[in-house]
Order: C-alpha cells, then structure tokens, then sequence
C-alpha cells in the first residue's frame, strides 16, 4: 500500500470515529432541544398553512414523549380536531448531518460554520415545507401514501448529500476539471 493510500484510508478511519463519537452526543442534544424546535415549527407552519393555503389552524402545539423526546408529536387544531404528527423522525437529520461537518478535517472553522449554516438552513426549510405540504394537502396525500414516505426517504438522506456537495464541493470540481482534461 503506497503512502498516500495510507493516509486516505487513516483519514477516513477517522472520520469515522470522530462521527461514532459527534453523532450520538449530538443527537441526545438535539432531541433534548426538540420540544423548543418542534414548538418554533408548529408555530412557523401553522402560520403558513394558515395565511398562505387557507388551512383553518387554530393552534399548534408539541407533545414532548418518550425517552429523549423521540415520540413526540406535533399536533395542530384544525377545526376542532387535533392531527398529530410525529415529529422526530423528521427533524432527526440535523444531528447526523452537524456530527458529519464537525468530523471532517481539513475545514478552517469559518468555513465549518458556514457549511453547518447552511445546511441547516436547508434542513429547517425543508422542515418547514414538509410540514405545510402535509397541513395543505392532507387529503390529497391520503389517497397517494407512497409520496410522504418517498420525501421521508429523501429527508433521511439529505443530510449525507448535503455534507457532500458544502464540504467536498471544490474537491468534486477539482476532479471534474482532472477527469474533463484528459480527455
């Protein structure tokens, strides 16, 4: 094994265990924070879904659950009925995506917190849009069940795609450029 095999295997070795170690720490902090960010998003979509798709929110409020808060549910007045949706789940990709950017080496701490910046704007805002489009288009949604579990699938991911493209984007068009040259 050449020397700079080495030292890519040794860095992602410890990438790896610098993610074994953020991830689970991370997470116990981010579900204990959980009742605040999912009461901020009850408030945030109830309003949208109430000024923009005309869905008749009366209240929204969290119900925090189960052990670090994972079976909490985020239940709106809509009506006079009370929906809950669970909320966990959803908002859980912030954590393996902030243990993902802090276990990558090589990144001044400017642009680390730019990444985690940004990709946790993206995150929230997609919080944010599944939440409404679940509020605006509940009925719609029921009769095609497949779609919130094909965008639940895509949110497990997303924090993996985002850590890719913000921390390894000029990587990526450097190989690009390489690859593109020596054709």
């Amino acid at each position: 094994m050449s020397g700079t095999s080495k030292r890519k295997s040794g860095g992602i070795l410890m990438l790896i265990l610098k993610f074994a170690v953020f991830a689970p720490i991370i997470t116990a902090l981010w579900w204990t924070c959980l009742p605040l960010y999912g009461a901020l998003l009850g408030k945030i979509c109830g309003f949208i879904a109430w000024a923009f798709l005309g869905v008749p929110i009366e209240s929204s409020a969290l119900v925090a659950a189960g052990w670090f808060n994972v079976d909490s549910t985020l239940n709106f007045t809509v009506n006079g009925h009370e929906p809950a949706m669970p909320i966990a789940l959803l908002v859980t990709n912030v954590a393996p995506y902030v243990a993902l950017v802090l276990a990558t080496s090589g990144i001044t701490l400017r642009r680390r917190l730019r990444i985690l910046a940004i990709g946790i704007g993206i995150l929230v805002a997609g919080h944010i849009a599944f939440i409404c489009v679940l509020l605006g288009f509940q009925e719609q949604l029921i009769k095609v069940q497949e779609l919130p579990t094909a965008i639940a699938q895509f949110y497990l991911t997303l924090p993996f795609l985002l850590w890719i493209v913000l921390a390894y984007w000029q990587r990526i068009l450097g190989y690009i450029g390489e690859s593109g040259k020596r054709r």
